[in-house]
């Protein structure tokens, strides 16, 4: 097979797109483990914040998502088979293929759980249980 048809053959099975299930209370754990390895500093710093009153959950909650998302895409290197693993799971899509997808492909679903997080508003609910 020529490096063109292989090429092609390879661009074929990728899918064009992708559909994400909602998240579910066991998804909880990989993200966990994801935000404690790239993360862990700022959410150290993000909790006394609001220990000390001098912010409320809410407050940091949108904060914090962002430069999480941020995070999680900067260190992509050091927890890609974490993140990989947990796209696969959330679209049925295997981690080779999703790590095969077009530029930007992966971004956009970490972007994707994160509103789907912030629209749950999970940082919310949180504080009024408290």
């Amino acid at each position: 097979m020529s490096e063109t048809e292989n090429k092609t053959t390879m661009e074929a099975e990728i899918p064009a797109s992708y559909t994400l299930r909602p998240l579910r209370d066991e998804d909880l754990y990989p993200v966990l483990s994801i935000i404690g390895k790239v993360f862990p500093n700022d959410l150290q710093a993000a909790f006394v914040s609001v220990a000390s009153g001098e912010k409320s959950v809410k407050e940091i909650g949108y904060d914090v998502g962002y430069r999480l998302v941020a995070a999680v895409i900067k260190n992509l290197h050091t927890v890609g088979d974490d993140v990989y693993a947990l796209l696969s799971d959330l679209s049925g899509i295997a981690p080779e293929t999703i790590r095969k997808m077009p530029f930007g492909t992966t971004p956009k679903m970490i972007w994707e759980i994160y509103h789907e997080v912030k629209n749950l508003d999970f940082f919310g609910d949180a504080s009024e249980s408290s």
